[in-house]
């Protein structure tokens, strides 16, 4: 009993001093992986770039990212439908059979 678990313990210690050394190294394909970015400078004063920035969240043209965020999803748009006439959309859909299921 106790040879199985000096070896079971002599294995895991070795296990755990050996995993920091892949510490720096994406093995495993992550999707919190970022690359290091190294640092540039900038013409731009820091007012500008907040101030780009507040108008690109006033426009709704601020990019999402981090996570969470579908950088494939399409942008939403506004409709110009009243709700009147998506109902009425969906209620002929679901009558002509152009639906797969659901409430209306």
């Amino acid at each position: 009993m106790n040879t199985k678990f000096f070896a079971t313990a002599l294995i895991a210690a070795a296990s755990f001093a050996a995993a920091p050394s892949f510490a720096g190294d994406n093995i495993s394909g992550e999707v919190g992986y970022v690359p290091q970015v190294t640092a540039s400078t900038s013409g731009l004063s820091r007012a500008t770039v907040r101030n780009e920035v507040l108008k690109a969240m006033r426009d709704d043209t601020l990019v999402q990212t981090g996570e969470g965020s579908d950088i494939g999803a399409v942008a939403a748009t506004k409709s110009t439908l009243t709700r009147e006439a998506v109902r009425a959309e969906a209620a002929y859909a679901v009558r002509h059979g152009q639906t797969i299921g659901g409430e209306v």
